[in-house]
């Protein structure tokens, strides 16, 4: 049987790939030995609330009180490793490895191997690496490391870590780093960080055992510019007292209905609430509110209403905005119509420009939908601009002839799924790889346009789709790769 290591209480552990928090480690009457109480993430893995025979031994934290169980030290108990330990086995080499043959054998004969003694020399010395990317090698603290000033972005996602102090023991041996991503860990307990400590852009998704108190606290105390927060089943934000300094904001796939308390902040310039389906309706106006907010993704929310759009239409610096997939618009042209007619001072709308001509041309469109829709807001405004509304019939023929209705294929080795969209057709190349990108599910791809009896790459970002002949009943192939 494996002995207890001394700093076992508190420890992330693994155990046949079931992963959880020792929380008591000691003695259980009526047994020898000493025993660990873990509280599994997995509640299917416990047998208890921290209790034998009447007796509480430990408390479990989750909302699954029963979610704990004993076990014995032993040795098939992953206890992870330290920052540095992990370090090593990722990037440091053998001597025997540095060594590299003059040849390779190839395809088409020998090629010359030149240049890899450098960058194995450049691998193993860790004091010169400026990224250290050490996802899921069971990193439960820093170790024996002297100041590794060279690092200035420090991936630690899906490790062992679970306390804010340990995190900030290696803050405090990293003191340049500027990007941190502590995603999917399980950290708890009171913060802690050392003065001076300092990121620009902080990650922390995929960790439902924290709160926004606690999050917004770090990022704080670290003087945060970005955060990223998503997919943490978040429900509620609190004070944002902590965080005057933050310019970017992510709060995808949470389950926030509210955004009311981010409205204050001074120098917030980019927020993406982006799968948040609870989330509505945008707050009514009151200045100041959002004051330096350029960019909004409210993208697969489940905003409902046109008075929500209305209201971003207030938002002094507003320019940016994805409001795809959620019930209020669809990919009809009149929704997109809908929305530039509304906002005045939006350039970019669900990932493409909105050119001077498009402007003029959905804005005109917009009057003639004001014949049939009632309580349009800016009409006076875009009437002085355009006059009154006429035409109905010619003007949509003319937004209809700059769409083209196409089919996007995907195809994933065999298999082949068909969607159709509406395009412009003076879209550029990579404004349709985000729109290609949802569909896929991964930005892997090669996009081919169907032309006379072959395909033909959409090979230039730069270009328009009507360079490529893209019209009505064109087919677009993404082969993923």
């Amino acid at each position: 049987m494996s002995p207890v290591p001394a700093n076992a209480l508190g420890r992330w552990i693994s155990v046949n790939g079931d992963g959880g928090i020792v929380r008591y480690v000691g003695p259980v009457d009526g047994t020898s030995g000493t025993w660990l109480g873990v509280e599994w993430a997995n509640p299917e893995r416990g047998k208890h609330n921290g209790s034998k025979d009447g007796k509480q031994y430990f408390t479990c934290k989750s909302v699954d009180t029963n979610s704990g169980s004993f076990i014995r030290c032993v040795d098939r108990i992953d206890w992870g490793q330290t920052l540095l330990d992990a370090a090593r086995s990722r990037y440091i080499i053998d001597a025997t490895e540095i060594s590299t043959p003059s040849t390779i054998d190839g395809r088409r004969g020998k090629i010359e191997a030149v240049g890899f003694d450098k960058i194995a020399h450049e691998q193993s010395d860790l004091l010169g690496l400026p990224v250290l990317g050490l996802d899921s090698l069971g990193v439960y603290e820093l170790g024996p490391c002297g100041v590794m000033a060279n690092v200035h972005s420090l991936s630690l996602a899906r490790n062992y870590l679970t306390g804010w102090q340990r995190v900030g023991d290696i803050l405090a041996a990293f003191p340049n780093v500027d990007t941190l991503d502590i995603s999917a860990n399980h950290i708890e307990g009171p913060l802690f960080l050392g003065a001076g400590v300092s990121v620009h852009t902080l990650r922390v998704d995929s960790s439902p055992g924290l709160t926004w108190a606690e999050v917004s606290g770090f990022a704080g105390g670290v003087s945060a510019r970005s955060l990223s927060f998503g997919w943490s089943e978040l429900s509620r934000l609190e004070s944002t007292a902590a965080l005057d300094l933050l310019e970017d904001l992510k709060l995808e796939y949470n389950h926030l209905s509210d955004i009311t308390s981010l409205a204050s902040l001074p120098r917030l310039r980019s927020l993406s609430l982006r799968g948040n389906r609870e989330f509505t309706e945008f707050p009514p106006y009151h200045e100041p509110m959002f004051p330096s907010l350029e960019s909004l993704h409210l993208g697969h929310t489940g905003l409902s209403q046109w008075l929500s759009v209305d209201r971003l239409g207030q938002l002094p610096t507003l320019h940016t905005l994805y409001l795809a997939h959620t019930p209020v618009v669809s990919e009809s042209h009149t929704s997109r119509a809908m929305v530039i007619g509304r906002l005045a001072n939006i350039a970019k709308l669900d990932g493409s420009l909105v050119s001077p001509e498009e402007r003029t041309e959905m804005e005109r469109y917009y009057l003639v939908l004001s014949t049939q829709v009632e309580g349009l807001p800016r009409l006076p405004e875009l009437i002085a601009k355009h006059g009154k509304p006429r035409g109905p019939a010619a003007i949509e023929a003319k937004i209809k002839s700059r769409l083209a209705q196409v089919s996007i294929h995907v195809v994933r080795g065999s298999s082949e799924e068909v969607v159709t969209k509406s395009l412009l057709k003076s879209m550029l190349v990579r404004q349709l790889h985000p729109v290609v990108a949802r569909l896929a599910k991964t930005r892997d791809f090669q996009l081919y346009v169907a032309s006379d009896d072959h395909w033909t790459p959409l090979d230039c970002d730069t270009r328009e789709l009507s360079f490529y002949g893209v019209e009505d009943g064109s087919i677009i192939r993404a082969v993923l790769q």
